[in-house]
Order: structure tokens, then C-alpha cells, then sequence
């Protein structure tokens, strides 16, 4: 399988959310308190768009490959970075 010449950002960000989400979620859900394990399934409730990202990003991978769409996705996520830092100047 060609599974490390088809790693994207969203894709080993999203693997990494979910797999830290679902073991979160756990220690949550068995919590003492019903708070915690309200928050367990909030958590589990976040999964499903982080799921729709992983699953439009594999698409985008195989119909275009994995070099444009890392492309895109740094400069997104260089587009979120830029906005973070116009946040903090502004708010100074």
C-alpha cells in the first residue's frame, strides 16, 4: 500500500484528532460525574465532521493527488495562521 507517499495534513491531523478523541471521550464517559460524560459525547458528537474531512480529503487525493492537495492545505492552513496573527495585533 502507498500509504506514505499519500499523506496529507488534514489526513495525519484528523487520524491523530480522532484516535485522541476517542480515548478522551472514554475516560470521560466512565467519569464520575454526569458533566464529564455529557462532555464524552460531545466530544464523540465532534468526530463525525473531523470523519467528513478525512473522507473529502481522501477523495480529493486519489482524483488529484496528494502533492496539489498538500499544497492547498498548507496554504490554507498558512491562511488561518495569518488571520490568527491579525487577531493579536488588532486586539493589542
Amino acid at each position: 500500500m502507498n500509504l506514505p507517499k499519500n499523506l496529507t495534513l488534514f489526513f495525519v491531523s484528523g487520524v491523530l484528532s480522532i484516535i485522541a478523541g476517542i480515548i478522551y471521550a472514554i475516560i470521560l464517559i466512565n467519569g464520575n460525574s454526569a458533566e464529564d460524560g455529557l462532555m464524552g459525547i460531545y466530544i464523540l458528537f465532534s468526530l463525525i465532521p473531523v470523519s467528513l474531512v478525512l473522507l473529502i480529503d481522501r477523495l480529493l487525493v486519489r482524483k488529484f493527488g496528494n502533492q496539489k492537495i498538500n499544497k492547498v492545505q498548507f496554504y490554507f492552513l498558512g491562511f488561518v495562521i495569518l488571520l490568527w496573527i491579525l487577531r493579536a495585533i488588532v486586539n493589542l
